[in-house]
C-alpha cells in the first residue's frame, strides 16, 4: 500500500456543513460536535428489536464495549492511510481508492453490521436498504471468499451502493470497502425486520451515515502516522550511552510516549520503565537488542509507533565472544547392536570457551528435527542402542550466553545391525562399551489396553453454526478471564469452554484449497467470512478495555487430535496472512492483540475426529509491565461426525496407547511424560474422560498415520 499525495490539507472544515452540503436532501442533519471515530470496531449498522419497534443505530468498542450511538451522532473518518493505488484489475474499485479492508487494520476504522438484536424476537430476518449515497465519489461493498475472490454481499449481486444487505438470519458480518475519492460522504439507510413464519414486518428508523474520507479530518487536526527514530549510530562499544529519539510525522501536541526493547527479533517486547517522553536513554550491552516507541493519545490508545531499530556492538577485537567454530558429532562410526552404549561427542575445532550444547534427533532426512529431551546441555550425549533407531538422525548445536546457535553439526547417521547374534559390544568404531548399567534410551512402544470410562454427557452445549467468540477474555477486579461467548443461543452468551463442543460439519470439507493456502489441498475450512451454516469462531479482548491491562496474549500452548489444525488471515486482495507470534501458520501457537480488539481468523483442521486445544491469557499494562494471567481452558472441535455417547454409567473400551521400554523389555518413563500405563489413556488420552463414542473415534484414528506422527513428536519432543 502506498500513502496518495494530497495537494492541500483541508484543516478545521465545519462538520455540519461539510455533511449536510455532501447530504443534499438529508432527512436527519449531523451533531454539530459529533463523535470522531477513526479506528477500531464499529458495527456501523446495529439492528435490534426492542420494546417490540426495530432500531437502527451504531455501536463501536472504541471508547468502551459495544457504546451505542444515534448515527447522526458520530463522523467515520477513512484516515489518507487507506489509500491504495494498485487494486488488483479483478477487485471492485480498481485501479485506485481508500481501502477498508475486510479483516481489520488496527490504524483504521472497521466497519460492518450486526443483526443480532432481533434474536429471540421473531423477526429474525432483516434487510439493511442503504437508499441514498451522497459523495465525490462511488462506495464499493463487497466480500472474499476464503482464498481471495471478490463475492458481492448485496441483494443484486453488484458491489456499488445504494444496495440492499439481507442476512436471513442474526448475523454479525464484516467488509471490504472502497471510496474512489477524498472527501464528504452521507449514506441514507433504513433497515426492515421480518418474520419468517407470518411474513410480518417492522420497519427502523432512517439513519443518516457520514464518512470523512482522505487527508485531514473534517473539524479535527491531523493525527501522526508513524514515528521516525533519530540518533541511532551505526555501532556502538560495549557500555556507551545509546540516546534516541522518536519524531513524529506530523507536528503534533500528544507527548506521552513508551520505549520497548527486546534482545533479538523473536523475543517479546517489553516496556523499559521510566521513559515517557519522546527521547531514550539507555546503555550499549547486548549486541542485536531491537527499540522501538509508541505514542499514546489521551485515551491511552496508540496514536502511533516506530519501526525498530537494532543496536549492533562492535568493541573492534576488543571482547570475550567467540572466534567461529566449526561443530562435529563423533562416536557414531561404523555400527551398533541392539543394548550397546552410544556416546556421541561434540567437537569444537577450533575450540572455544563455550559448553552449552542441545542434541537434536529426526527419524529420517525428510522429518522435522526434534529436541532429545534426555540429552542434557553437555557436549556428549549417551543412550542405549536399539533396533528401533536404526536410520534416525542426530545432531548438535552449540549456544552462546544469550541461547543463540553459534555452531551446527553436520548430522550423523546410526546404524543399529543385530546379526542375528551378538555379544554386549565392540565391532564398531564408534565408542561402544556394552555395559548397561548405563543409563538406557527409552524408547516408544503401542500396545492395546483396555480401560472402562465414564458416559456421560460432557458436553452441555453443542453448536454447528454461528458467531462464536472462542478466545473471550475480560479484565474485572484486577483479574483476568478466559471464556466462550456466542451470539447462536442469545446475544453475548458466555459459557465456561469446557461445556461446549464445538461441531465443524462436513459441509467445511474442501478439496480445493489452493496451493500457497495452509492446508492445501484438502481439509475442513471455516473461512474467514462467515458461511452462515458453520461455526465461525473467532476472539475478542474488548473485555479488558479501561482495565489497565490492554495489551493480550492468547497461548493455545497444546492441541491433541488426529490432524494439524491451521489458523491464519488473507490479505487485503488474498494470500495467507499469519496472525501467530512467530509468523507461522499452525497450532500451537500464541496471538497476540496490543490493544482491545475483535478479530477472525481462516481455520483448517486437516483430518476429522476430535481436537482438543488448551490455552490461557495474559493480559500486560504497557506502561508499567505488570500483567495479570487467566486460568488454562480446553476447547473441543469434533470434526465432520459427531460423537455419540451410551445410556450406560461406564463402558469398556480397547484403544491404542504408548509406553516407554527399554531394550531389555523393561517399563519406563518417556521423555516429556509421553508414555502411558493404560489408566489414563497414554497417547490418546488428553487428561479430560471421554465420551464414549469420542474415545472410539480416536483410538480408530490413531491406527493409521496419524499415530506414527504424534508417536514421532511425542517421544521426541517439540520440533524446532
Amino acid at each position: 500500500m502506498t500513502t496518495r499525495s494530497s495537494p492541500r490539507r483541508r484543516k478545521a472544515v465545519a462538520v455540519v456543513a461539510a455533511v449536510m452540503l455532501a447530504a443534499g436532501t438529508a432527512t436527519a442533519a449531523h451533531a454539530a460536535d459529533p463523535l470522531i471515530l477513526d479506528h477500531g470496531h464499529i458495527d456501523t449498522f446495529h439492528v435490534a428489536v426492542e420494546d417490540g419497534e426495530l432500531v437502527l443505530s451504531l455501536a463501536e468498542d472504541v471508547t468502551g464495549s459495544h457504546v451505542r450511538h444515534q448515527p447522526e451522532d458520530v463522523l467515520l473518518r477513512v484516515k489518507e492511510e487507506a489509500w491504495n493505488e494498485q487494486i488488483p484489475s479483478q477487485f471492485p474499485g480498481s485501479p485506485e481508492g481508500y481501502v477498508l479492508p475486510l479483516t481489520q487494520d488496527r490504524d483504521l476504522i472497521w466497519p460492518g453490521w450486526d443483526t443480532h438484536g432481533v434474536a429471540g424476537s421473531g423477526y429474525t430476518d432483516v434487510s439493511i436498504d442503504i437508499t441514498d449515497v451522497n459523495g465525490p465519489g462511488d462506495i464499493h461493498l463487497y466480500t472474499l471468499t476464503g482464498f481471495g475472490t471478490p463475492t458481492s454481499l448485496l441483494q443484486d449481486g453488484g458491489f456499488q451502493l445504494p444496495g440492499t444487505i439481507r442476512e436471513a438470519r442474526p448475523a454479525h458480518t464484516h467488509a471490504q470497502w472502497t471510496f474512489s475519492a477524498a472527501g464528504e460522504y452521507t449514506l441514507q439507510v433504513r433497515a426492515t425486520a421480518t418474520d419468517p413464519d407470518t411474513g410480518a414486518t417492522l420497519t427502523s428508523n432512517p439513519g443518516t451515515y457520514a464518512f470523512s474520507v482522505g487527508d485531514g479530518a473534517a473539524g479535527q487536526p491531523d493525527l501522526p502516522s508513524s514515528l521516525a527514530i533519530h540518533g541511532l549510530a551505526d555501532h556502538y562499544h560495549t557500555g556507551d550511552t545509546v540516546s534516541l529519539t522518536a519524531v513524529p510525522d506530523v507536528e503534533t501536541d500528544l507527548d506521552h510516549y513508551h520505549w520497548y526493547t527486546r534482545d533479538n527479533a523473536s523475543d517479546s517486547w517489553s516496556v523499559v520503565p521510566g521513559q515517557g517522553g519522546a527521547e531514550f536513554t539507555g546503555t550499549a550491552d547486548h549486541d542485536g537488542r531491537q527499540i522501538k516507541a509508541a505514542l499514546f493519545g489521551d485515551d491511552h490508545a496508540v496514536v502511533a509507533e516506530s519501526d525498530p531499530v537494532t543496536v549492533h556492538i562492535d568493541d573492534h577485537g576488543d571482547h570475550d565472544g567467540p572466534s567461529e567454530t566449526v561443530l562435529t558429532v563423533k562416536g557414531a562410526e561404523g555400527h551398533f547392536h541392539p543394548g550397546d552404549t552410544v556416546e556421541l561427542t561434540a567437537v569444537q575445532e577450533p575450540a572455544t570457551d563455550l559448553d552449552h550444547y542441545h542434541w537434536f534427533t529426526r527419524p529420517d532426512t525428510n522429518a522435522t528435527w526434534s529436541l532429545a529431551g534426555d540429552a542434557g546441555t553437555t557436549g556428549t550425549y549417551t543412550f542405549t542402542a536399539s533396533a528401533q533407531i536404526d536410520g534416525y538422525q542426530v545432531q548438535a548445536r552449540l549456544y552462546d550466553d544469550h541461547h543463540e546457535v553459534v555452531a551446527t553439526s553436520d548430522p550423523v547417521t546410526l546404524h543399529i545391525d543385530d546379526h542375528g547374534d551378538h555379544g554386549t559390544g565392540g565391532g564398531t568404531t564408534g565408542t561402544v562399551t556394552g555395559n548397561t548399567s548405563e543409563p538406557q534410551l527409552c524408547l516408544p512402544q503401542e500396545q492395546q489396553v483396555e480401560r472402562e470410562v465414564p458416559v456421560t454427557e460432557d458436553f452441555s452445549l453443542v453448536l454447528d453454526h454461528g458467531h462464536i467468540d472462542l478466545f473471550n477474555v475480560t479484565a474485572e477486579g484486577g483479574s483476568l478471564t478466559l471464556d466462550l461467548k456466542e451470539d447462536v443461543t442469545g446475544s453475548h452468551e458466555r459459557h465456561a469452554p469446557g461445556d461446549v463442543l464445538l461441531h465443524v460439519k462436513p459441509e467445511a470439507y474442501t478439496d480445493s484449497i489452493p496451493d500457497g493456502y495452509p492446508g492445501a489441498p484438502a481439509g475442513y475450512l471455516l473461512p474467514l467470512t462467515q458461511d452462515p451454516d458453520l461455526i465461525w469462531p473467532g476472539w475478542d479482548t474488548n473485555g479488558v478495555a479501561g482495565s489497565g491491562y490492554p495489551d493480550v496474549t492468547i497461548d493455545i500452548t497444546a492441541v491433541d487430535g488426529p490432524g494439524d489444525v491451521y489458523l491464519y488471515t488473507t490479505s487485503t486482495f488474498g494470500g495467507a496472512v499469519p496472525v501467530l507470534e512467530g509468523g507461522g501458520f499452525e497450532l500451537p501457537g500464541s496471538v497476540r492483540e496490543q490493544s482491545p480488539a475483535h478479530t477472525h481468523a481462516q481455520w483448517t483442521f486437516s483430518e476429522p475426529g476430535q481436537y482438543t486445544l488448551t490455552a490461557r491469557a495474559t493480559a500486560t499494562d504497557p506502561a508499567g509491565g505488570s500483567s495479570i494471567s487467566s486460568g488454562e481452558e480446553t476447547y473441543t472441535f469434533a470434526v465432520d461426525t459427531l460423537p455419540e455417547a451410551t445410556a450406560s454409567a461406564t463402558e469398556t473400551i480397547t484403544e491404542t496407547v504408548v509406553i516407554g521400554r527399554t531394550a531389555d523389555g523393561e517399563e519406563c518413563d518417556l521423555p516429556g511424560g509421553a508414555g502411558g500405563d493404560g489408566a489414563n489413556g497414554g497417547l490418546a488420552s488428553t487428561g479430560t474422560p471421554y465420551v464414549a463414542g469420542i474415545a472410539v473415534l480416536g483410538t480408530s484414528l490413531l491406527a493409521g498415520g496419524a499415530a506414527t506422527t504424534a508417536l514421532r513428536r511425542r517421544f521426541f519432543g517439540p520440533a524446532v
